[in-house]
C-alpha cells in the first residue's frame, strides 16, 4: 500500500479533530436541548407547561418532555422532527402571535404513538374507534388547563 501524500496528511491531522468536536458539540447540545429543564426555563412560552408538568404524574425525573414530544422508533427521525419542530416554534412565535402553540398531525402523532409505547398493557384492552388518537381525550395531560388536570366530563370508553 502507498503513502498517504503530505498534502493529504495534513487536512487528515485538520480535519478529523474538527470533525471530532463538531460531533461531540453536536451530541452535547442535542442532550442539553432535550432535558425538560432547558424546555422549560429557556422559552416562556413553556413554563405554565414545565410549571403544570411538575405538579403531575409525569413530572421531571419520571417523564422528561423528550418522552412524549420526540419520536422514539429512530435516531434519524428524531433529530429530523426536533430540527422542524424546533424551527417551526422558534419562526412561529417570532412572526405569529407569540403565546400559541401551535401542533401539526406530524406532532399529535408522535406524541400518540408515544402515549401507546409508554401506555401499552392499558391501551391494548381499550377499543378505539374513528380514528380517534389518545390525545383527542387526553389532549390536557399532564399539563392541565388552567388549573384542571382532567375534564369533569365522564368518557365511556370500551373494553376488550
Amino acid at each position: 500500500m502507498s503513502e498517504v501524500p503530505r498534502k493529504y496528511k495534513k487536512w487528515l491531522v485538520i480535519s478529523i479533530p474538527v470533525l471530532a468536536i463538531f460531533i461531540a458539540g453536536f451530541a452535547y447540545m442535542y442532550e442539553y436541548t432535550s432535558t425538560t429543564h432547558y424546555c422549560g426555563t429557556t422559552c416562556h412560552i413553556m413554563e405554565p407547561l414545565y410549571e403544570s408538568q411538575l405538579h403531575s404524574a409525569h413530572r421531571e425525573g419520571v417523564v422528561e418532555c423528550k418522552d412524549c414530544h420526540l419520536p422514539h422508533d429512530n435516531f434519524p427521525h428524531q433529530v429530523v422532527y426536533k430540527g422542524y419542530s424546533g424551527a417551526k416554534d422558534i419562526y412561529k412565535n417570532t412572526f405569529a402571535e407569540p403565546v400559541v402553540l401551535h401542533t401539526t398531525t406530524w406532532s399529535d402523532n408522535v406524541a400518540n404513538n408515544n402515549c401507546i409505547r409508554c401506555h401499552e398493557a392499558v391501551v391494548a384492552r381499550i377499543q378505539i374507534e374513528d380514528g380517534l388518537l389518545c390525545i383527542d381525550c387526553h389532549r390536557h395531560t399532564p399539563h392541565g388547563q388552567g388549573n384542571q388536570s382532567f375534564g369533569s366530563e365522564t368518557i365511556f370508553t370500551s373494553i376488550r
